[in-house]
């Protein structure tokens, strides 16, 4: 069956539209990853006020995109992938032209086992790469391809995730998803001014955590402190992550495990925020 795509509002696939697949490769773009919950998007308007936000800041103007119409492309897109069993992802790139419009591609992305948002029970091993990225705030073409990067740098040493630091020795994020630590009874993760990208998988953990009652604290997150923490969690589009190791140092799946228990509530939330 050909894949469907939603291109500037309607579904269609590759073969009737003006771009190929490849075109993305040569392309800036912002872009979200988009979760469903029975179908529904989650988060959305937080969502799409980033990537719009973004596009605004990289490329001077912000497309004009209502969450209601873009709430329709989305169950349109789904509707017509044929509701494949389990979570569905869709994401939404937003591509800048040389007219200074806005071309709008949604994908469906993936399906997996949770619907809406779940505790990701595979706990991977990471190992730490360095590296800088210019426009580092935003989630864009360039963000996304380093951590692609890095994540095949990982699997070759045999890993399975790779947590991002800068040259400056600061723990960012594990790819292109926000990092927390455990210390303690309290979660840390790096601030914004200390290069952490604001995201709404990082609204997401700060509202986890005050489901579950606990304190949330932004404090560098530092490459020598790693053995310190007991602690090591990802959130990502799709849910919570605790993380196995990093290089030897082995960690503890303590706090992921209370605060998977208001996932389902997040999940429900999710169509209001």
């Amino acid at each position: 069956m050909e894949e469907k795509i939603s291109f500037n509002g309607k579904v269609t696939s590759w073969h009737d539209v003006e771009m190929s697949p490849s075109t993305l490769m040569g392309s800036n773009w912002v872009y979200t990853t988009i979760n469903t919950f029975a179908h529904k998007p989650l988060h959305l308007s937080v969502k799409l006020r980033y990537a719009l936000d973004s596009f605004k800041a990289l490329y001077g103007t912000k497309p004009a995109i209502e969450v209601k119409s873009l709430e329709r492309e989305i169950r349109n897109l789904l509707y017509f992938g044929l509701y494949p069993e389990g979570g569905n992802t869709v994401t939404l790139y937003l591509i800048p032209t040389d007219s200074g419009n806005c071309l709008r591609l949604l994908l469906h992305n993936t399906s997996h086992p949770h619907d809406g948002y779940g505790h990701l029970t595979v706990r991977p091993r990471g190992v730490i790469t360095t590296y800088e990225i210019p426009f580092e705030k935003h989630h864009t073409n360039v963000s996304l391809t380093s951590a692609r990067f890095a994540d095949s740098y990982a699997l070759s040493h045999g890993y399975e995730a790779a947590i991002r630091a800068n040259r400056a020795g600061t723990l960012l994020s594990a790819g292109d998803n926000p990092l927390f630590a455990l210390r303690g009874s309290t979660i840390l993760t790096t601030p914004l001014d200390k290069g952490a990208r604001p995201s709404a998988e990082r609204e997401a953990m700060m509202r986890l955590a005050e489901l579950a009652g606990v304190k949330i604290v932004e404090e560098e997150l530092r490459v020598e402190d790693v053995e310190s923490y007991e602690e090591l969690m990802v959130f990502t589009p799709v849910g919570l992550q605790s993380i196995l190791s990093i290089g030897n140092a082995r960690l503890g799946n303590i706090y992921a495990s209370l605060l998977a228990k208001g996932l389902s509530t997040l999940s429900r939330e999710g169509f209001a925020l």
